[in-house]
């Protein structure tokens, strides 16, 4: 029997989260006061453009080295799926084009040409001889000074490395100005150390620019540390209301909006096939089989070859994950590697954890396999395999996050007594989430509610109706 359709009106008014702008972003001062920090500083944009300013179509030419052995071999992924994320990374660019790939063996990453001087001949004669190539993507996490000035040279055209590609993409998909000040910071940390070079400065000047990297840099740092501590007051409102947290995390591309939208049937979520697709948190709420609500978190895909500094940069907005009650870890198991992107996640988790102070993250993960559709189902990847196209597993997804969320968060399971259309019930309403109702067959005027309720909000209501 639904009590709902007997209670009297007031006894309907169930407590709603609005997930209202307001809510999670900061306020109307706040986002003038970023505004002014991103494009206010003259000085500064007029000196780096000419550094970071890329043409808005290049066709670009993909090297990928790889080392044969020895402690800089990569383990668990091949260069040839390195390669199809290259690409992957190149094609994620509007009105760019990929023109040719190769592999290139090495004996080491830290040659100041990079190639060997067989290799590096092969390689001018490819890109020389090739008139439609304006670009060359060098696909390892980030070029030398003296790499990126010997390779241009040696072919006469732009040399980007994987940071450089990734910063691109990220400026492109930063939409608040808190995604901005964060890709902005990145971004000067790019040209400090790679682009910018002293040699080209007198002793005055060159001190000059130290000093712009130096004021540009403490306006970033502290406007990002207002964001932390602004999203920490967001997380203390969010735990007030009381809704249990997932945050959902993975490798770039693995899915994750997809799942969100198929977890909460929200029709507003546009997943899109790429990489970094998602760069501002969101958050979407979402119905557990027992009624319960939770809020789900879309972060930032991770991507393993990126300096350590990249990562910090938007340590503000990961902190919303590591700190969830439950991280949903989303594993595209159609990749040939995704046992190499799990490790890169796993251990990028670790790093988040012990900056924001927190032990415990390792313990909340729960790993789905998805895209289960694209794969043979006879493999066993060891975890519950989900197809958000197909809606296979999500069921049965729901029940373990309700699992996880019931012990995480010390919530539990009950059965209370409470006489029908009293205060009692309503309170029950407004502070727990009531499963159901059912006339308690002793006594008529009286009704059984299977409740799922906090160990804090169960000791209020024995404070307020215990006899």
């Amino acid at each position: 029997m639904n009590i709902l359709r007997r209670l009297p009106l007031v006894t309907q008014i169930k407590p709603k989260l609005t997930l209202h702008k307001g809510f999670f972003s900061q306020k109307r001062n706040d986002e003038r006061l970023y505004d002014e920090i991103l494009n206010d500083d003259s000085e500064y944009l007029s000196f780096t453009e000419k550094y970071l300013k890329l043409d808005p179509s290049k066709t670009c030419y993909i090297i990928q080295p790889y080392v044969k052995w020895g402690p800089q071999k990569k383990e668990g992924i091949t260069p040839e799926e390195q390669l199809d994320e290259a690409k992957a990374l190149v094609n994620t660019l509007p009105s760019w084009d990929v023109e040719d790939t190769i592999t290139v063996p090495l004996e080491s990453l830290d040659k100041k040409a990079l190639f060997g001087s067989g290799s590096l001949e092969k390689l001018r004669q490819l890109i020389r001889g090739n008139a439609g190539v304006n670009a060359i993507f060098i696909n390892v996490g980030t070029l030398k000074k003296s790499q990126l000035l010997n390779l241009e040279k040696e072919f006469g055209v732009p040399i980007l490395d994987r940071y450089k590609i990734v910063m691109q993409i990220l400026k492109l998909h930063a939409v608040s100005k808190h995604a901005k000040l964060q890709v902005a910071l990145a971004e000067l940390y790019y040209v400090q150390r790679t682009t910018f070079r002293e040699e080209n400065f007198g002793k005055p000047e060159r001190e000059k620019v130290k000093l712009m990297f130096q004021n540009r840099e403490q306006k970033l740092k502290n406007a990002i540390k207002e964001l932390r501590a602004e999203r920490a007051l967001l997380r203390n409102k969010r735990q007030k209301i009381d809704y249990p947290v997932v945050a959902v995390v993975g490798y770039t591309n693995a899915g994750k909006t997809s799942l969100i939208k198929a977890l909460t049937g929200e029709e507003k979520l546009k997943p899109r096939n790429q990489l970094f697709a998602t760069l501002d948190v969101t958050m979407h709420e979402g119905m557990l089989p027992s009624g319960l609500k939770v809020l789900y978190v879309d972060t930032v895909g991770f991507i393993s070859d990126i300096p350590t500094n990249l990562i910090e940069c938007f340590v503000a907005t990961l902190e919303d994950a590591v700190l969830a009650d439950v991280i949903l870890h989303v594993e595209d198991i159609a990749s040939t590697c995704f046992e190499f992107k799990r490790k890169h996640v796993l251990d990028t988790l670790r790093d988040l954890a012990a900056k924001a102070q927190t032990s415990d993250v390792l313990n909340k993960i729960v790993s789905v396999g998805s895209k289960c559709d694209l794969v043979p189902r006879e493999v066993n990847v060891g975890m519950l395999k989900v197809s958000s196209k197909n809606d296979i597993g999500l069921d049965v997804l729901r029940l373990k996050l309700e699992e996880c969320i019931l012990s995480n968060t010390n919530r539990k399971k009950l059965k209370i007594r409470v006489p029908i259309g009293s205060e009692a019930i309503r309170w029950l309403y407004k502070n727990s989430t009531v499963i159901c109702e059912i006339p308690d067959e002793k006594n008529s005027q009286f009704v059984l509610a299977d409740v799922i309720i906090t160990h804090g909000k169960l000791s209020q209501f024995k404070h307020h109706f215990s006899p």
